[in-house]
């Protein structure tokens, strides 16, 4: 009789372990690819609207491709208010960057780029 109950155990901890481990966290966030254009579009702008940040870190990512070592500066807007940013090189490997205690709304994250491609996110 014990070795049924022990069975039963590990098979409810099994269980237990699996859905722990195929539950989703909570995350959000997106996405953007802006690609080579041939007339000058000097930004990417990421906006995540109706996707409303619930507040704290947020993760930015950037890479803009090409050999150009000039200096970017890529900008977090909540609601329109500017929160957070930092400056890269557009020769730079795709880079993050972590801002804290960022209040909740609606993100854009706006980068540099001039014409060259780039893929930015933002992640939560």
């Amino acid at each position: 009789m014990r070795l049924p109950q022990k069975l039963a155990t590990a098979v409810v901890a099994g269980i237990t372990v699996a859905a722990a481990l195929t539950t989703p966290a909570y995350a959000a966030g997106g996405t953007k690819y802006c690609p080579v254009s041939g007339t000058l579009e000097p930004w990417c702008d990421l906006q995540l609207y109706p996707t409303r940040f619930p507040g704290g870190t947020i993760s930015i990512d950037v890479d803009v491709t090409g050999p150009n070592p000039v200096v970017g500066h890529w900008t977090l807007y909540i609601d329109g208010g500017s929160v957070c940013g930092a400056d890269f090189a557009y020769s730079d490997p795709p880079r993050s960057w972590v801002c804290r205690n960022v209040r909740a709304g609606y993100p854009t994250l706006s980068v540099p780029r001039g014409y060259e491609a780039a893929r930015i996110g933002l992640r939560w």
